[in-house]
């Protein structure tokens, strides 16, 4: 077993994408990849990433936390993509609809409580910003490839979300959908996006989501009209994950 005490001997935990691709076990993912060939932004001083990932769902919620916090300051560390980047993402795809995504927590800078589920999409979404943001992306150039050919895996994962009950995991997943839609195969979707960006980002109590309605709605060429919340006059983008902890600069 990699890492922790969240799997149960002989147990099988099957999580669906909805790409087509039907069942995949998330345990299977760490099991194959080859962790010895990738790494995250620090090494020596963080956990290695099958431990990490392992963490997300593990059995205590303390040790589920300080996963979702290391994902955020290791695996992505400021805005950057790393070899482990691309796989990390695909474990965290498979284990979306994993009931033990639901643990409450605060995470990342949001102050509000909310379900690891959203925390997690947030991470998806802002990887799928880091990876198009400009032409030759925060990372070495296999390292952003990996993670571009899986935009539309996000994007898939993110759609089920779209109409969740809870509002927390539906502006998570609009979000992280949207960021992907800057991929020139995932753009045919941006018409149907403008009026889940304006019903939901917009009016999110989160100003970070606020900003990026706009963002977005100036980026695709849609009037975006005022933000909800007037106090907010300039560009303040989203909060990052990686604003506290490892602060240093990569490499280390």
């Amino acid at each position: 077993m990699v890492g922790g005490g969240g799997r149960p001997a002989g147990h099988t935990w099957a999580v669906t994408i909805n790409d087509g691709s039907g069942a995949i076990d998330p345990w299977a993912l760490l099991l194959e990849t080859d962790w010895s060939s990738v790494d995250h932004c620090c090494p020596n001083t963080a956990p290695a990433t099958p431990v990490l990932l392992a963490g997300l769902l593990d059995d205590d919620e303390d040790v589920q936390r300080t996963a979702v916090h290391n994902l955020g300051q290791v695996v992505t560390h400021q805005n950057s993509i790393y070899g482990a980047t691309a796989p990390a993402a695909r474990f965290v795809i498979a284990i979306l609809g994993h009931s033990r995504t639901m643990t409450l927590g605060v995470f990342f800078h949001e102050e509000r409580r909310r379900p690891m589920r959203a925390a997690l999409l947030q991470w998806l979404g802002d990887l799928a910003d880091d990876a198009t943001y400009d032409e030759d992306g925060p990372g070495e150039p296999d390292d952003v490839a990996a993670v571009r050919a899986i935009l539309p895996l996000i994007y898939e994962a993110a759609r089920p979300y779209l109409i969740d009950a809870d509002l927390l995991i539906r502006e998570a997943a609009v979000y992280a959908a949207a960021m992907t839609l800057a991929a020139p195969e995932l753009a045919v979707h941006i018409p149907e996006f403008v009026p889940l960006v304006r019903s939901t980002l917009s009016a999110s109590e989160y100003r970070g989501y606020r900003y990026i309605a706009k963002w977005c709605l100036v980026t695709w060429g849609v009037e975006p009209g005022p933000l909800p919340d007037s106090r907010i006059s300039g560009p303040e983008p989203i909060d990052r994950p990686w604003a506290d902890g490892y602060s240093d600069d990569p490499p280390f």
